[in-house]
């Protein structure tokens, strides 16, 4: 596939959702910024980097992890045939159609609903109600015990008892752990495990664990499936709240949706409405599993 064949098809897509953008350039020339960068133009008349900008926030999925300069010469070739396209319509008298200004009417109304949204929306979720909203759920979430953990594991328990002693005598955990331990992955971190819940790891362990203090180890060698364990207990603590910028943006898409459903749902009850067909629930739709 040749690569004018490529971007004509990045074309086609793109074409297919213009309606609105094409409806909108319809209306007349917009008054523009003195400034504004200059990308191309269609018989003598400019597209701006105003108008690029708008095609990419329309058609940022499609466009995907496009690179910058493929994106804007992408862009750019759209918006090109979307003028010449919408030039030939015009003298073809469609915008005197019944059915382009129903669709005209249509797309205005939806404009108007996304843009006066959005404002709203914006104006409601701001940072500082987005940082209270965390604030309120952190404080909600059920303390959860965990327990920083090392351990060495061992093939026999007379192996486990020589650690045992050597650990008695002042040898450090961490030293005894990447000499002994047969736990690969451990022994390199001096047989840490990290912080653990409690019933997140083997109930032998967990037993044991339960017992200790912060700084003590297990006094006999804990056998499991895996061989023989001596553990040392760390540190204990309450598992913390996530970090606020890990769900941040998940709480403000929360946030956005309640407010938007919250303003629709106002403006309705204020709102005469009637409802001339009747009331059917949509199906469940499809989530790809067996109920």
């Amino acid at each position: 596939m040749t690569s004018r064949t490529k971007c004509r098809g990045w074309k086609n897509r793109l074409l297919i959702g213009t309606t609105i953008f094409s409806l909108s350039w319809s209306l007349g020339p917009v008054a523009r910024a003195q400034d504004a960068d200059v990308v191309g133009r269609v018989n003598g008349q400019e597209i701006t980097a105003d108008d690029l900008a708008t095609a990419e926030q329309m058609y940022s999925q499609q466009l995907g992890q496009m690179p910058e300069d493929a994106k804007r010469s992408v862009l750019v070739d759209a918006l090109i045939e979307l003028k010449i396209v919408a030039d030939a319509a015009r003298a073809a008298n469609v915008a005197e159609q019944d059915a382009y200004k129903r669709q005209l009417a249509f797309f205005e109304a939806q404009t108007l609903r996304s843009l006066f949204l959005e404002q709203r929306v914006a104006a409601a979720v701001t940072d500082a109600a987005v940082r209270a909203a965390y604030a309120e759920q952190a404080a909600k979430i059920p303390p959860v015990l965990e327990r920083r953990l090392r351990h060495i594991l061992l093939r026999s328990e007379s192996d486990a008892l020589e650690v045992i002693s050597a650990l008695k005598a002042g040898r450090a955990f961490a030293e005894l752990a990447e000499e002994r331990s047969v736990d690969e992955l451990s022994k390199q971190n001096g047989g840490d495990l990290g912080f653990i819940a409690e019933g997140q790891i083997m109930p032998e362990i967990d037993a044991v664990a339960a017992k200790l203090q912060p700084g003590e180890f297990t006094q006999t060698p804990v056998a499991t499936a895996f061989g023989f364990h001596v553990v040392w207990l760390e540190a204990t603590r309450n598992r913390p709240a996530p970090p606020f910028d890990a769900v941040a943006p998940q709480i403000r898409q929360a946030l956005a949706a309640s407010e938007e459903r919250r303003i629709i749902s106002e403006l309705r009850a204020a709102a005469k409405v009637e409802k001339l067909i009747a009331d059917v629930t949509p199906p469940e739709a499809e989530d790809g599993h067996e109920h």
